[in-house]
């Protein structure tokens, strides 16, 4: 497979393909040093050339939006670099790569299927506004990009000076919005709060920005900051409008596996055994699993995966990183949802 690396969320996807034994080959750059550079402690002259690894480790860090591909030298010119020594790719936005495996698995195809719907799916930006603070969250397939601006309003006595700060504060956070529109594919921007900013701040839009005003909704809620961000996301209301973004589903499918749980309904169950048993009988309606235990356990968790697909079930990948990979994690990283409740069925 020939791959070209377009954004973050690409990365996050590639993660989920790449395994330890696969060949990947891509052009790189390294420093080369003759004898000569070398007997005159120079540095060398930067060359950039292709090589092709056997990866023998990888890892994805979303906050340096570099995925780091480690391995073995096993194709490129033997004159710049020796055949057997190790090599690490640092794929970002922008590379080329090619894959190669011995076989490709259905998940891997999916996967990268999935990435190609994405690329094409717009994104949601929420701005939890309050008193000279805007949180905004950035809904991602791979996560949710979190940005914090804050501004000193001053005292309630000092009335003139404290509004035209205000309408600073408001033009500030107006500009921030603009910017992340002018890069990013945004199908709109929700705006949030537990008072009256949100208002005041769309009036501020629709006087001065109407664009931003038009793309916008208001939701009412009771939290602040990133929290505020993340009951958006729980919201009915916005739930319509975010149903596409994965991280956005990532938090509502954990939020209702944790509700199940804790009513003790048996619609929600967790670890391996329980869910075995759950995918034999054809019972799961929704397989979550953390894309990092999946990555340590394939094998198994790839056959499980296709049962549940065999089933009708959908099968849910989620990123370890973000809050619902770690409220996933902290139930060992895979968890399902019930067509019906395990004890009914036994009992029967």
């Amino acid at each position: 497979m020939k791959l070209q690396i377009e954004n973050l969320d690409d990365l996050w996807y590639l993660s989920g393909v790449i395994n330890r034994g696969d060949l990947v080959r891509t052009k790189t750059e390294r420093r080369i040093k003759t004898k000569e550079d070398m007997a005159r402690s120079k540095k060398g002259e930067r060359r950039v050339f292709t090589l092709t690894v056997r990866v023998e480790k990888a890892d994805f860090s979303s906050d340096s939006d570099t995925y780091r591909i480690a391995g073995v030298v096993e194709q490129g010119p033997e004159d710049l670099v020796s055949i057997g020594s190790h090599h690490t790719f640092n794929v970002e936005k922008g590379t080329t790569l090619k894959i190669i495996k011995e076989r490709w698995s259905p998940m891997d195809l999916d996967r990268l299927r999935e990435a190609e719907k994405a690329a094409r799916r717009p994104k949601i930006l929420v701005v939890v506004v309050d008193e000279g603070e805007a949180t905004f969250g950035l809904i991602r397939e791979s996560k949710i990009e979190y940005y914090e601006l804050s501004r000193s309003i001053g005292g309630k006595y000092d009335i003139r000076g404290r509004r035209g700060r205000k309408m600073e504060f408001y033009r500030d956070t107006a500009k921030f919005l603009s910017e992340v529109l002018s890069r990013e594919n945004i199908s709109a921007i929700i705006i949030a709060g537990a008072g009256f900013e949100k208002e005041n701040f769309r009036r501020f839009l629709s006087e001065n920005y109407p664009g931003l005003a038009e793309k916008s909704v208001m939701e009412n809620i009771g939290s602040h900051g990133r929290n505020g961000v993340n009951e958006v996301m729980r919201r009915p209301k916005t739930q319509k409008i975010i149903e596409e973004i994965t991280s956005a589903r990532d938090v509502r499918l954990v939020h209702e596996l944790l509700t199940e749980i804790g009513k003790d309904s048996g619609l929600g169950i967790y670890g391996l055994k329980d869910i075995e048993t759950a995918a034999g009988s054809g019972a799961i309606k929704k397989l979550l699993v953390c894309d990092n235990i999946f990555l340590k356990n394939r094998k198994k968790l790839e056959d499980l995966m296709y049962m549940v697909k065999s089933a009708r079930g959908e099968v849910h990948l989620i990123n370890h990183r973000g809050e619902a990979g770690r409220q996933l994690n902290s139930l060992g990283g895979a968890a399902a949802l019930l067509r019906y409740p395990m004890h009914q069925y036994r009992n029967k």
